[in-house]
């Protein structure tokens, strides 16, 4: 694993997780990649969690989806102060050739529960600019070689459909309670 964090434990965490990933994806994995609070200095070990996404060189099989499932939740089982935050997407590298939100569902563990198929909203645009801009390559080469720069300006379009798409509505359920 060649980056560090500040925390003992989130580092032994980030090394059973890419262990297990290499393991099982093997010549399929480009690589793993950490971003969130933890890249960018706004961690708290209290209710931060950890925020990883893997980049692959074509869909997972379904054996290799059980065989990552069950990985993730033993790393949770051992490191149980982690349990239930720890994120993980699993993209294949042609998803990264558009700034728009892939069509195609990728494979996603988070809050304890693993999704074969997680589709992806506006938060796709933001995590590729996170991701250029903050993240660690804990194995493989940097992110910023994967991809384009992502404008800043489409993040701000794409946090503004958020708000508009995700938010205003949780905001009229409230108002009519």
């Amino acid at each position: 694993m060649s980056y560090q964090t500040l925390y003992p434990d989130v580092n032994k965490v980030l090394h059973s997780l890419t262990q297990g990933i290499r393991e099982i994806l093997r010549d399929n994995l480009i690589g793993v990649y950490l971003m969130g609070s933890l890249t960018y200095e706004a961690f708290n070990p209290d209710n931060s969690d950890i925020d990883l996404v893997v980049i692959i060189t074509n869909p997972a099989e379904s054996k290799q989806l059980e065989e990552l499932k069950q990985m993730h939740l033993q790393v949770e089982a051992i490191h149980t102060t982690w349990a239930k935050r720890i994120e993980c997407s699993y993209v294949p590298r042609e998803m990264l050739a558009n700034i728009d939100p892939p069509k195609t569902p990728r494979p996603y563990f988070g809050e304890g529960i693993f999704y074969p198929e997680a589709p992806y909203g506006n938060e796709w645009i933001i995590n590729q600019y996170l991701l250029y801009t903050y993240g660690m390559a804990l194995k493989g080469p940097e992110f910023k070689t994967l991809i384009q720069p992502v404008d800043i300006r489409d993040v701000q379009a794409a946090c503004i459909r958020d708000l508009f798409q995700k938010w205003k509505p949780k905001m009229h359920d409230l108002e009519c309670q």
